[in-house]
This record gives C-alpha cells, structure tokens and sequence, in this order.
C-alpha cells in the first residue's frame, strides 16, 4: 500500500512547475450532460461540502467524478500525464495541471506534486478514484496533517482492511464468524505446520497483505506443507514486499458474498445490501 514515490524529475529541475492547462472557452452549460439541467438544478439547491475538489485520476473514472460534482455545484480541478494531455477528463475539469510524463510514477503516483497542485488551484478535497493512491494509507494520512480532505476512508482503515489477518482480529472481536485458522504473528514454519494440523487438512495458506488470489496455495496433506509455504512466500514477497502467512481450512465449497458500506465522519453508516460474487 506504501507506493508513494519520490518526484525527483520535478526537484532537479527536469520538469517545470505543475502548470494549469485553460479548459474555461466551453462554458459549463454547452458541454456534455447538459441535458442533465433540471436535476442538476434540484441538487444544487444544496450546499456542496467543497466548492472545488482535485481528482487524482484519469480517464473514466475521473469523468464520472467530474459529472456528479458538476451536478452539485462543485468545481473540479484534474491532473495529467503528457501522454493524457488530450483525453477528455482534462477537457470536462475546471482547470487541468500537468504532472509528468506518462508513467505512473512519474505523474499519477506523484503524491508531493498532487498535494502542490491541491495548494496552487485552491481545492479543498482530493478524490482520488480507484488505483493509483486510492488505497495509499501514506497518501491519506499525509493529506489529513496537510488539512486536506481525502474523499475516501482514512489511512488507519486502510491499514486494518489491508491485512487479512487484521481484518479477522477486527470482526472476531465484533463477534462475526470467520473461518477458523491461525491468522497471529508467529512465522515459524514448523509452529505454522502446527496450527495446520490442528486446523486439519485441507487447508489454505494466504499472503497476509494484497490480494488477487497471489500468495495464495491449497495443501492437501502434510507433506506438501514446507513446499506450498516456501511457494507461497516467494509470491508474496515478489508482489507486495512482505511475506508474512496466515493459514486457514480450506473451504471446498464455498460461496462468496460481500457487503459494501459506507460511513462518513459523524458516525453516519449504510450499507447496500449483499451481493454473491461466488
């Protein structure tokens, strides 16, 4: 999760000073979603939380992030690679600012330049889409010191969604059933062949961080236990730097269901129901 890069391009004088790109020739009422006026027209009736938020994305995602702000009053500020120079979330925005070139962290995993855009444009909250800082606890908490809003959850429930075995302390405590397994702290193998035996064959040994299904390998007797740890581990430390285990029983069977929800910070909390994703 700790993917903040260092902007070394910008500090040794390689790239200029993020600068704003004119998007204010089309008014806001001639561009697309126009047709959208009479809602539009309701919604803005409200007071936005932000009068301008920046968008630390691109693409699709930061379009429709774009349209929904428009239709709240909300004036957006985007940023952009070289190579983006032309997509369209740069001509919905507010104000565009260039960021580096096209690689990722050159430009859209630049926290330090984000942040400086944020203070030159004068937003108030970053959004920040899905990938790329999104779910960057370093980024969240980085913004929250700074005094600025990060649309999304804070740095400490990134941490604790981010381990699986955090994940399962958390709802044990709540008193929600989980699948019984070792998920503590302990990384001895021989203590790990353990705790499988006292799970019983089959069982599921998991990359305590990332996901993806990497890092994850299905032993079906004990034999194979010291092979599928070691295999195991190597991915784990290949995709996300660390190569801490848990081990749980194998379900055969199972069915996957998820609940999102969404809270805010006056303890307001929904949910949106289960989905099956078996």
């Amino acid at each position: 999760m700790t993917i903040l890069r260092a902007y070394s391009r910008l500090s040794a004088g390689r790239w200029p000073l993020p600068t704003p790109h004119a998007t204010a020739a089309v008014p806001l009422a001639s561009r697309q979603y126009s047709a959208a006026a009479p809602a539009a027209a309701a919604e803005s009736e409200r007071k936005p939380l932000f009068d301008k938020i920046l968008i630390a994305n691109r693409g699709e995602i930061a379009c429709r992030i774009m349209y929904t702000a428009r239709r709240l009053g909300i004036k957006t500020v985007a940023v952009y690679s070289e190579a983006d120079a032309n997509s369209m979330h740069v001509k919905l925005a507010d104000e565009a600012y260039l960021i580096g070139t096209a690689p990722a962290a050159d430009s859209y995993l630049r926290a330090d330049t984000i942040i400086d855009v944020v203070r030159r444009s004068g937003a108030q909250a970053i959004h920040p889409g899905y990938g790329f800082l999104s779910e960057n606890a370093g980024f969240a908490d980085k913004l929250a010191s700074e005094g600025i809003t990060f649309i999304g959850p804070p740095g400490a429930a990134m941490r604790a969604m981010g381990s699986k075995s955090e994940s399962k302390r958390i709802m044990q405590a709540a008193g929600v059933p989980v699948v019984p397994g070792y998920h503590g702290e302990n990384q001895d193998v021989e203590f790990l062949k353990q705790q499988a035996e006292k799970i019983g064959y089959p069982v599921l040994i998991k990359a305590v961080l990332g996901g993806g299904g990497k890092g994850m390998r299905i032993v079906e007797k004990p034999a194979d236990f010291e092979m599928m740890l070691d295999s195991s581990r190597r991915e784990a430390i290949k995709s996300f730097s660390d190569d801490k285990v848990l081990v749980e029983k194998y379900l055969t069977k199972p069915r996957h269901v998820e609940v999102q929800v969404f809270a805010d910070t006056h303890g307001n909390a929904v949910h949106l129901f289960e989905r099956d994703c078996s």
